[in-house]
């Protein structure tokens, strides 16, 4: 072998120990506890530790889900009457509505119009982004059955 092979061994050598070294920094390569961070709602937490996760391997952790809102439509009109919701601003928000026959439900002020049926009722899953009071109503006779305030 002579000497400009040697150097470039050596320089391929050197060229790998520095990716080498990087890798190493960037991956971590600690063995310190798993980290938790808070990001809004969601919990992430980072694992690295002796559980056969991979290092640096994120877990979104998913926000408690609230209890769906329930609206019932007996003949044309809402059993106990308008249900009344009230959630904070940027809440989830689930209200499921069934009915004893096929109508058309909106939710007004989100927009979201769905058909419920016998056995298939209709679930409106939003973020109460919007604060007010909203109306919630079977569109094709304008009769009221839910009201939502979204307080700040």
């Amino acid at each position: 072998m002579d000497r400009r092979q040697r150097f470039t061994l050596l320089g391929i050598a050197a060229a790998i120990a520095v990716v080498v070294v990087v890798i190493a920094l960037v991956s971590g390569g600690d063995d310190e506890e798993p980290t938790t961070a808070t990001t809004g709602a969601a919990e992430t937490t980072t694992a690295g530790d002796s559980t056969g996760t991979a290092p640096d391997a994120t877990i979104e952790a998913k926000p408690p889900q609230p209890e769906p809102k329930q609206i019932e439509i007996e003949d044309g009109k809402p059993v106990g009457g308008v249900q009344k919701f009230e959630v904070k601003s940027d809440d989830r928000l689930t209200i499921q509505v069934s009915a004893d026959a096929e109508v058309p439900v909106h939710f007004h002020g989100y927009d979201i119009e769905k058909d419920v049926a016998p056995g298939k009722p209709a679930v409106f899953k939003v973020k109460a982004d919007i604060e007010g009071v909203f109306e919630i109503e079977i569109e094709d006779t304008d009769t009221k059955i839910g009201e939502v305030t979204v307080q700040p």
